[in-house]
């Protein structure tokens, strides 16, 4: 939040609230507008869009990222193909969830607290990583980017816009 670097004298931005939007939105108004007031607060250097330094500085962090997000999109899916499944459907108790091979793609089923069963697609509709399952929350979570799905497949959080496939559990 703050001063965009490359953007000149009077281009703000405020970005990378994840799920903390509303307080986080609140907190950068008051801040930019002290900034275009010419009154700074003594800690928008935490915010500070500059803060990382040049490009070639934050290269490293920035490529780790990238190689992280990489590694789980391709290990999900050997994980996922191995050996057919990620998880019997059969042993899931009422609350859990667990991801199988169904029709050569990853499926996302879960049994509900009267026993039946949902499946949808376990494939993250932001950018394609295989979904796990969250059983405090009972949510469909992207390892990579952190995009969370209800168990019918809605989106809970972003940054996914579009929900997720649903599948028939009687084909499992």
């Amino acid at each position: 939040m703050g001063r965009l670097p490359t953007g000149g004298e009077n281009v703000y931005v405020a970005t990378g609230f994840a799920g903390w939007g509303m307080t986080g939105g609140v907190m950068a108004g008051a801040l930019l507008a002290s900034l275009v007031r010419g009154t700074p607060q003594r800690w928008a250097g935490l915010y500070d869009p500059g803060r990382f330094g040049s490009a070639v500085q934050s290269a490293p962090t920035f490529l780790k990222a990238q190689w992280d997000t990489g590694k789980h999109f391709v290990k999900d899916r050997l994980d996922t193909f191995a050996d057919g499944t990620m998880g019997p459907v059969r042993d899931l108790r009422p609350g859990e969830g667990t991801v199988v091979r169904a029709g050569g793609k990853p499926c996302a089923v879960h049994r509900d607290d009267q026993g039946e069963l949902h499946a949808v697609s376990a494939v993250c509709t932001h950018l394609g990583c295989v979904l796990a399952f969250n059983n405090a929350e009972r949510t469909w979570e992207c390892p990579c980017h952190g995009s969370r799905f209800g168990v019918d497949g809605e989106v809970v959080q972003g940054p996914a816009l579009r929900p997720l496939e649903r599948q028939d559990p009687g084909e499992l």
